[in-house]
């Protein structure tokens, strides 16, 4: 990284270095960056704690420490992120020309060239981060992608989640989190993808909102999770009576072999002259009677 003493980077808005081999802590000169909008250090070899520093960047809006080795807790100073608090930050654009790489779980690759075209962001997934997940990122209203998959985070989830109002992507799977899925995230109605699989949940799935169109994928491997059962009456098939079972059963095969059996005899009686008389019978039959 770096010196320290030779860096004049107070205005630096943006910076990307993801999958650069970077090793050792967060720099400490990027604290000087008071105009930092966008930070971008994912796949990496980064240590040490998150510094609290980096809550303190009122114009910050995209935070990606993924893929390292970062451990400790969160500082609470994330949660306080103006720029995600407020929204009222205007994003100083790069030029056009300039493109930005950014790395995804699977290896595929996503091209921007536009800062703002990047959503809200704070992902510190895959790292050794433990400790609670705090009740102040529900501050956050503007934040669009909160991802902490793949940590040791504990405790229960934070029923204040639910002021993300913004939020379109929570992923907070495989993890440690015990304790009830508040009711209360089924007020986030803009969220198409949720996930809370690989942890120590129990109690009922809530239902309404965006719950009912979340696949089972998203709460597999919480072993006391249960999901509520459906009385919706429309949805529910009718109960028939043993005798309505029985007509049921047993009316339409009778009808069709009742029919069946009548068509037969009736040919059988063509066939064995029951049904009308033959030719020269009826003959003999008129010359008696005349």
């Amino acid at each position: 990284m770096p010196n320290d003493e030779n860096l004049h980077f107070k205005n630096l808005n943006s910076l990307l270095l993801s999958n650069c081999q970077l090793k050792g802590p967060i720099p400490q000169w990027l604290s000087r960056c008071h105009k930092l909008q966008f930070l971008e250090l994912s796949w990496n070899h980064l240590g040490g704690n998150i510094p609290s520093w980096v809550g303190k960047f009122d114009s910050l809006f995209y935070l990606d420490l993924s893929n390292n080795s970062l451990k400790g807790e969160i500082p609470k100073s994330l949660t306080e992120l103006q720029s995600l608090v407020s929204g009222k930050v205007t994003i100083e654009e790069l030029v056009s020309t300039f493109e930005l790489y950014t790395a995804r779980q699977g290896g595929s690759v996503l091209i921007y060239r536009q800062i703002s075209s990047f959503r809200p962001t704070i992902d510190l997934s895959y790292n050794i981060l433990h400790g609670p997940i705090w009740p102040g990122f529900g501050n956050l209203k503007r934040l669009h992608v909160l991802n902490l998959e793949e940590n040791k985070f504990s405790g229960p989830i934070p029923n204040n989640l639910s002021g993300m109002t913004g939020l379109e992507i929570l992923d907070l799977s495989h993890n440690k989190l015990s304790g009830e899925i508040p009711h209360s995230l089924i007020n986030l109605c803009f969220l198409p993808n949720f996930n809370i699989s690989y942890n120590q949940l129990w109690g009922k799935v809530p239902q309404g909102g965006q719950f009912d169109t979340f696949p089972n994928t998203s709460f597999e491997k919480n072993n006391g999770l249960r999901y509520a059962q459906c009385t919706c009456q429309s949805e529910q098939i009718p109960v028939l009576s043993i005798r309505e079972r029985k007509r049921t059963i047993i009316g339409l095969p009778f009808k069709i072999g009742a029919a069946t059996g009548f068509v037969l005899t009736v040919i059988c009686c063509f066939m064995s002259g029951l049904a009308l008389p033959k030719p020269h019978k009826r003959k003999y039959i008129r010359f008696v009677t005349s």
